[in-house]
């Protein structure tokens, strides 16, 4: 989807056409100020979008429940982590 660009300058006496049009057309607007992007306005949609995407991108990343690092663990030790009784688990050979 294409982005606009508006300046800083411009943006306290369009502000409202801006945001309308985002919402429109669902196409972000990106603020400059001297030549340097240092916001953008999206719909809020997108921003749910972008946030929920995030989160499980946060949530794949090792260390993220708190651990300082991955641990490799058996079947026989996850099966006990979860409290799972080993002799009602079906293997991929039965």
């Amino acid at each position: 989807m294409p982005t606009s660009t508006r300046n800083l300058h411009e943006l306290p006496a369009e502000i409202a056409t801006v945001i309308r049009d985002v919402v429109a057309t669902g196409e972000d607007t990106v603020i400059a100020d001297g030549g340097t992007e240092i916001a953008v306005i999206m719909s809020i949609a997108d921003y749910e979008r972008l946030h929920e995407y995030a989160d499980m991108a946060d949530a794949a990343r090792p260390g993220y429940a708190g651990e300082s690092e991955v641990k490799a663990m058996s079947i026989a030790e996850m099966l006990n982590v979860l409290g799972v009784d080993p002799t009602v688990v079906r293997t991929f050979r039965d």
